[in-house]
């Protein structure tokens, strides 16, 4: 394999084609089960029963949390919740107690390092163990169910990998990425290799059951014709129950089913139609990154002195440069975002009105059954799906000190 900036991968099928018409809203091909869901939201009541919440300036230790990272539940119902700047996990009860914690900021075994906690990833597999992918030593860590280390699971050698949430499959020792993986060559930057263009964009799993992340493509998303960045389609993915994964990857209201096997075997729609997008919304999108850009200091160029510092600065001005030249799709996604619950139901979020708000939440089955929406402003989309109608919500309190609510789903929403 010739290997470039953003790395190719081979797929187990082509879905390219299909995706366009949706798109287009031309007919569809009949090799698969397409579900037109109602056009008329059925407003969905989100009280849900809150069981405990964690996190307080003015708590224990333990749950004084610097950022957090990520959050995750195992099949008992524990929480797992990652504290990015600490680069520690800890474990709560199912009553909101104290369980263990582990991890920490360092180079030994089981330890993260401390230059890049944002990029910190957590899951927790079917087994009970834990998994956490390091950016800087480029590896996930595996902890046993009681937070002991127990090994280390290598990335592919050269490449630098910009990994999105994971999410554990069932039944074994793999993960699947819930968006776009970037893989970047050192190689071949180092060597000013142009990037291949890339054709698709695959739907990458990990397998962490040896001493080398083993990876692969379960599926080729659609990837634009257009190299427009404004309002590009996105690519957010949900693995479910029997192995399969949900997925959206056009402007289109168009929620693939994938089997375990690989086969698309149903599309969901609904008669929702992408905004075209115009000079006001360019405008006002093009000064909502520059703002986001000025307020985040992601790349922390003002903490980093000497040549860090100063590369960091200039990769700033190149995407402060990147966003004034910016150029647009014709139309903005319907969709934002996608999860799926631990026994497989689709949160599906919808664009809602002007350029930044996030609009409505679908419940769908993935058998394509339509159980109803919640309004844009009735429910955050959970941070992390538990057994038994578990959900989590990362939240900051009145003092702005990040917090993590644990609340329960009614029966018919599992």
């Amino acid at each position: 394999m010739t290997r470039s900036t953003f790395r190719i991968h081979p797929s187990q099928c082509a879905l390219a084609a299909l995706t366009t018409i949706l798109a287009l809203g031309t007919p569809l091909l009949a090799a698969q089960e397409v579900i037109e869901l109602p056009a008329e939201d059925q407003l969905l009541d989100a009280e849900f029963e809150e069981v405990y919440r964690v996190g307080s300036f003015e708590g224990d230790e333990w749950e004084t949390f610097g950022i957090i990272g990520a959050v995750a539940f195992d099949a008992s119902g524990n929480l797992f919740v990652l504290d990015s700047q600490a680069g520690r996990i800890v474990v709560v009860g199912t009553d909101g107690g104290f369980l263990r914690e582990f991890g920490g900021v360092g180079d030994g075994p089981g330890e993260f390092g401390g230059d890049n906690g944002s990029g910190i990833r957590l899951v927790v597999l079917p087994s009970g163990a834990v998994a956490g992918y390091d950016p800087d030593h480029r590896h996930f860590s595996v902890f046993g169910t009681g937070g002991e280390f127990e090994r280390t699971v290598r990335m592919p050698g050269g490449l630098l990998y910009m990994l999105p949430p994971l999410q554990a499959e069932p039944g074994g020792e793999s993960v699947i990425a819930t968006a776009r993986v970037f893989a970047i060559d050192i190689n071949a930057l180092r060597n000013r290799e142009e990037p291949d263009e890339p054709t698709f964009r695959p739907i990458l799993r990990f397998g962490l059951s040896g001493e080398d992340v083993v990876e692969d493509t379960v599926a080729r998303a659609w990837e634009s014709p257009s190299d427009a960045s404004g309002f590009a389609p996105p690519l957010v993915v949900g693995a479910l129950p029997d192995g399969g994964v949900a997925y959206v990857d056009s402007s289109a209201y168009a929620i693939k089913v994938m089997s375990p096997e690989g086969n698309l075997v149903r599309v969901l729609t609904r008669p929702i139609q992408p905004e075209p997008v115009t000079d006001r919304i360019r405008e006002a999108e093009i000064e909502r990154q520059l703002e986001e850009l000025d307020g985040s200091n992601e790349l922390g160029a003002d903490r980093a002195g000497g040549q860090r510092g100063a590369m960091m600065a200039q990769m700033a001005a190149f995407r402060r440069s990147g966003i004034q030249s910016m150029t647009f799709h014709d139309v903005v996604p319907v969709m934002s975002a996608l999860k799926t619950g631990w026994g497989g139901t689709i949160w599906a979020r919808r664009r809602g009105e002007g350029v930044v708000r996030e609009g409505p939440i679908d419940l769908l089955t993935p058998d394509g059954r339509y159980l109803g929406t919640f309004a844009a402003e009735a429910t955050a989309m959970p941070s992390a799906f538990g057994p038994d109608g578990l959900v989590a919500f990362v939240e900051r309190d009145e003092l702005d000190v990040p917090t993590v609510v644990v609340r329960r789903l009614p029966s018919e929403l599992r």
